[in-house]
């Protein structure tokens, strides 16, 4: 997928944003409820005429996700639809506003594994074969966890480097099988295991 567009925000008064669909079209990948992102995420994959584009949220748009208007599934959207909010604030306390992807992992208990560089990731090592890791596995340092395509040739992503435990716990899949992923983006949220 080489389109990228960014979704149309609208600013709330409680400091939060509305976020809607850019153009007509079907979108997918919405974001559940309670899920944090940050500016220039990717926010689903909308197609317009047979094209898939992948929905990013602009520069400055972030929080958590809340009052989603559509589901998981392919939903044909209007331009300017609300697909979903995004709060700073819940219940008057005001949500961090997490800097860096570690800043939202230690928030909630997890640690951030990065995308190295910028590309396609991939969950699995072919189409037919299951994925490298899934949540709730076990890792340790040296573990392959999924493939990066950059400028036509695929690299591993091992687990491992500064701030990770040895071993850790698969908590959340962040990254999308076959979507483009940004240098320093979280790809995984990890637990530190016993042992």
């Amino acid at each position: 997928m080489d389109l990228v567009t960014e979704a149309l925000i609208e600013a709330r008064g409680d400091g939060g944003w509305i976020v809607r669909a850019p153009r007509v079209g079907i979108y997918r990948g919405c974001p559940p409820a309670g899920r944090h992102r940050t500016p220039c995420e990717a926010v689903g994959v909308i197609t317009v005429l047979n094209h898939r584009m992948e929905l990013v949220l602009p520069a400055g748009a972030g929080g958590i996700v809340t009052d989603v208007q559509v589901n998981d599934r392919a939903v044909p959207v209007e331009y300017g639809q609300m697909l979903f909010a995004l709060a700073t604030s819940i219940d008057g306390r005001v949500l961090a506003s997490p800097s860096s992807p570690s800043d939202a992992a230690s928030a909630s208990g997890c640690i951030a594994v990065t995308c190295p560089i910028d590309g396609i990731f991939y969950h699995c090592p072919s189409p037919a074969s299951p994925p490298f890791v899934a949540v709730g596995d076990t890792i340790e340092t040296g573990r392959t966890l999924g493939l990066i395509e950059a400028m036509k040739s695929f690299n591993a992503v091992t687990y491992g480097g500064p701030g990770l435990p040895p071993r850790a716990t698969i908590a959340e899949v962040c990254a999308a099988d076959a979507s483009e992923v940004k240098q320093g983006a979280p790809l995984f949220l990890v637990r530190p295991a016993p042992g």
